[in-house]
């Protein structure tokens, strides 16, 4: 199998670029479709505390040693393939001999997911409800509501417990809307 890492891009964004390049591969390779994966891990490049992403891309090629006479064409393919996506490039071969490479394959799925075999779930947008949206992303209420709750506490010792939950209910909703008044008033 040869599997090639890449290092320091957009994992999401690169999904496009390794289709054109999965095909490119396998053809200087003469590898069946099957012989061939790529890994593209949510990854960023530091150099001195400075991220690095997107212009360095570090690409790490590990195959089976078989595969070595090919390595300055896969080089040359590789550097004008991603000349769109980083400044730099490194290219580090990583060859193996295949006893010592272990792969196990469930007979009873396919070897890889594919747009044929790959279910669809619908990307519908849900509508949210404006008001929602504001309340959850609004300011944070920096007041006490605990000492109020404390003095409903002190004045009624025998509340039912559904009795304190209304009333914390209440105490929450009245905070709640001194709270936008008092935003929508700034």
């Amino acid at each position: 199998m040869i599997v090639v890492s890449l290092l320091g891009t957009d994992s999401y964004e690169v999904i496009e670029k390794t289709k054109k390049l999965h095909k490119g591969l396998k053809e200087i390779y003469s590898c069946s479709d099957d012989e061939l994966e790529f890994f593209a891990p949510t990854s960023f490049l530091i150099h001195d505390g400075v991220e690095q992403t997107f212009y360095h891309l570090n690409i790490r090629i590990e195959a089976p040693s078989k595969y070595k006479d090919y390595e300055k064409e896969v080089v040359d393919y590789l550097r004008h393939s991603f000349n769109d996506m980083a400044v730099h490039l490194r290219i580090l071969f990583t060859y193996f001999d295949e006893e010592q490479e272990y792969v196990f394959f469930d007979k009873d799925y396919p070897t890889y997911m594919s747009e044929s075999n790959t279910v669809k779930v619908g990307t519908e947008e849900h509508e949210e409800d404006e008001e929602d949206y504001e309340e959850e992303y609004d300011e944070p209420y920096m007041g006490d509501i605990l000492s109020e709750f404390d003095n409903y506490i002190r004045e009624h010792p025998d509340a039912t417990n559904r009795e304190v939950y209304e009333a914390l209910s209440g105490i929450r909703e009245d905070i709640k809307n001194k709270h936008h008044e008092t935003k929508e008033g700034n």
